[in-house]
Parts: C-alpha cells; sequence; structure tokens
C-alpha cells in the first residue's frame, strides 16, 4: 500500500502555527509580487475566494470580511516542509517528497496502514502544528483519489 500525506492549505498552515489568533479566520497568502492568491483558509474558501485570484479583483472583498493577507514567505514554508517530511519518515523510510506540502509513502512493510495514517496524522499535528490529510491505496493514484476523499472528510 501507498499513502499519500498531503498538508492542508500549507502555506496558511504554516502562517498561523507562528499566528495562533489567525486560526478560524479567514487568511490567504498571495504568490511572489503579491499577484494571485496561492493558498486560502477554508474561511476564506467560504468567502469564495477562489485559487489564483488576482489580489485586486479581491481585495475589497478581503477588507470587507477581515481577512487576513500575507505575502508569501517561502523561507518559511521550506523550514516547515523539512520538519513535516522528517516526521513521516520517522514511519517508513521509502518516502517520497512530491512537492513543498505532499509526499507519498511506502506501506508495504507497515501491519496496520490505517493506523499508522492516522498516528502520521497526530504526530505530525502535534510536533509541527500542521494538519494533514492522508489517503491510502495500492498506487499512487488511487492514494491521490483517497487523499481528496481524506480532505472533504477532514474540512467538514
Amino acid at each position: 500500500m501507498i499513502a499519500l500525506a498531503d498538508c492542508n492549505n500549507f502555506y496558511v498552515s504554516c502562517e498561523r502555527v507562528f499566528k495562533p489568533w489567525l486560526n478560524g479566520k479567514p487568511v490567504i497568502v498571495l504568490s511572489n509580487n503579491d499577484g494571485c492568491a496561492i493558498a486560502r483558509s477554508n474561511e476564506a474558501k467560504v468567502l469564495g475566494i477562489k485559487m489564483g485570484a488576482p489580489y485586486y479583483q479581491v481585495k475589497e472583498l478581503c477588507q470587507k470580511n477581515r481577512v487576513s493577507v500575507f505575502s508569501s514567505n517561502y523561507e518559511l514554508y521550506g523550514d516547515m516542509s523539512n520538519r513535516v517530511v522528517s516526521i513521516l519518515m520517522r514511519f517508513t523510510p521509502e518516502t517520497e517528497v512530491y512537492s513543498i506540502d505532499e509526499s507519498f509513502l511506502s506501506l508495504e512493510q507497515i501491519h496496520d496502514p490505517v493506523r499508522t495514517a492516522e498516528k502520521m496524522r497526530e504526530t505530525v499535528l502535534k510536533w509541527t502544528g500542521i494538519p494533514i490529510s492522508v489517503g491510502i491505496g495500492p498506487t499512487k493514484t488511487l492514494a491521490k483519489m483517497a487523499n481528496r476523499m481524506a480532505k472533504k472528510k477532514d474540512s467538514g
């Protein structure tokens, strides 16, 4: 079996680790030069702020709804990503970093993959403050699909 561990709203989650007063409030992170929304909290998604929305188009909506807006901090996100991956590798060294917030993990040698996935989620959240979703499947594609289902379950 293969697991896909994917950090939830990763850039926003990183900002919230160091600014906990943002929890439960709408937050977006903007791309280079503050051009577009590249990460949104669930609260910002509910307001209708779309991924990739140019900031000038949502600026008034953000101001009206007191959305906290941040410029990208790639140094922070890279550091937090490394922390998450190092924790995941404690569960299985067969880890493939897929992107800054996603990793595939081989669970072939794991006796109880579901319990291990639960433990991964708990440990990453406890040690870093970053929430993750984990999908499990016999292939990377099915693990990705399972992860999408897990994200929907986790967010509501």
